[in-house]
């Protein structure tokens, strides 16, 4: 009875064990090419990702939705396993820091800011001042550090749409003086669809909106074991140069018209 039981102890402790399942919640539009849905490359996030779990015992199931029901789901604990991304930038007081609550604790990249506007147009961006009074165009439910008390007194006038090619046609037609954008997706947005380039310019924005880094972000039941192994494979991916290519591989084709 004894010899049964030895063996049974060593069988149920050296079977593998099961993968940990998680979800990877992304958002259906605005989030290219970080997260890009029904295409066959998935983005930059959903890249990195994919290749940092392969080897892993965690199996993703990704659920998208737009970016206000996305956060509402993050909320109503409908996935109580999950995986997006976010930035400390983002951790504010407003029901979409949610997204950016509990981050990874290896970094993915950076990413910095540009005003997009007519290339025609003469916009000396002396300092913060030089958008006073002027219209800018933004994206429905995103952060602008540095720059939303600003927008909140009303200093700075917005226009709102809900994709960056709606937001770059928005500058084409003169209804705001720039567009407040991430450098890598206002040049994979403008490469990607029927825009032309030479019709746009990209000022650096670094002095209002500082570079700052993406990271995963997790639910708060994700245990830290799992956290652990996935930013470990990270940074071998890093490393060895595969993050780069990743982003490259999107960058590409953008920065080739810059």
């Amino acid at each position: 009875m004894l010899r049964a039981f030895f063996i049974l102890f060593i069988v149920l402790f050296t079977l593998p064990s099961s993968a940990q399942p998680l979800t990877y919640l992304s958002i259906s539009s605005q989030a290219e090419p970080f997260q890009i849905i029904h295409k066959t490359n998935k983005g930059i996030v959903t890249d990195i990702l994919s290749q940092a779990v392969q080897d892993l015992d965690i199996t993703l199931t990704e659920q998208a939705y737009p970016f206000m029901r996305y956060i509402r789901t993050m909320h109503a604990g409908k996935y109580p396993l999950w995986v997006s991304y976010g930035s400390p930038a983002w951790q504010d007081e407003t029901e979409m820091a949610i997204q950016s609550r509990i981050l990874s604790k290896e970094k993915l990249f950076d990413v910095s800011h540009v005003l997009v506007v007519k290339a025609n147009r003469h916009f000396n961006l002396y300092s913060i001042e030089a958008l006073f009074g002027e219209t800018v165009i933004i994206l429905n439910g995103f952060h602008y550090p540095g720059l939303d008390e600003y927008i909140e007194t009303g200093q700075i006038k917005t226009v709102t749409v809900k994709s960056h090619e709606s937001a770059l046609k928005a500058v084409e037609n003169s209804r705001g003086i720039a567009f407040i954008a991430m450098k890598t997706r206002a040049l994979y947005t403008i490469s990607q669809t029927d825009l032309e380039r030479k019709n746009f310019k990209l000022i650096d924005f670094s002095s209002i909106i500082p570079p700052y880094p993406i990271h995963l972000s997790y639910s708060d039941t994700v245990n830290e074991e799992v956290k652990h192994k996935i930013d470990q494979a990270i940074s071998r991916l890093k490393d060895s140069g595969e993050v780069d290519n990743i982003i490259s591989f999107y960058q590409d084709s953008g920065e080739k018209s810059e």
